[in-house]
């Protein structure tokens, strides 16, 4: 805490006044991130978007890039993501679900469009979201304290790219 004080400009005391642990610092930082990306999921929805590709990449993205730009840039990393699997469990759990209905509003809309045939994958729109975030998760590499902002795009990319394709309404 005394660390986190001293970037912040305040004493120590000051901080223990909002929070009265690095246990809930940490939960009260990871809920307002989830909140800030499910945020920036929701307004890609209100967004014109020339196809599904370009869509699924910009929602995907709000969801997950800011986390991996942020713990790419820190040399504790693998300790922050162990932290919040085991401390903020319950956090990213509720944003995941939020997320997949935010995808499924996505998905059932190119399909109400004509843009994806979602008879061919037999899948439901939540089914595919469901998919879709799996996939998105798993762009951050069996280490995701090692992947860059670059690596993750890229992946992501690859897996939407791949996803679209077996969507399109064309045989």
């Amino acid at each position: 805490m005394e660390g986190v004080a001293a970037r912040a400009g305040v004493s120590r005391a000051t901080l223990y006044l909002h929070w009265k642990s690095k246990a809930e610092l940490l939960r009260g930082i990871v809920e307002q991130l989830h909140q800030d990306h499910l945020s920036a999921m929701a307004e890609v929805l209100d967004e014109q978007h020339e196809d599904l590709e370009t869509a699924l990449n910009a929602i995907l993205k709000a969801r997950f890039l800011r986390f991996v730009e942020l713990t790419s840039a820190s040399p504790h990393a693998a300790e922050l993501y162990d932290l919040h699997g085991r401390m903020c469990g319950d956090i990213a759990r509720a944003s995941q679900e939020r997320s997949e209905q935010l995808l499924e509003r996505l998905v059932r809309g190119a399909a109400d469009r004509g843009e994806a045939d979602l008879s061919r994958s037999c899948l439901t729109p939540a089914g595919v979201a469901s998919a879709l975030f799996d996939c998105a998760h798993g762009a951050k590499g069996e280490d995701p304290s090692l992947t860059t902002p670059e690596m993750f795009t890229e992946r992501l990319e690859r897996i939407v790219r791949l996803l679209v394709a077996g969507l399109r309404s064309e045989p």
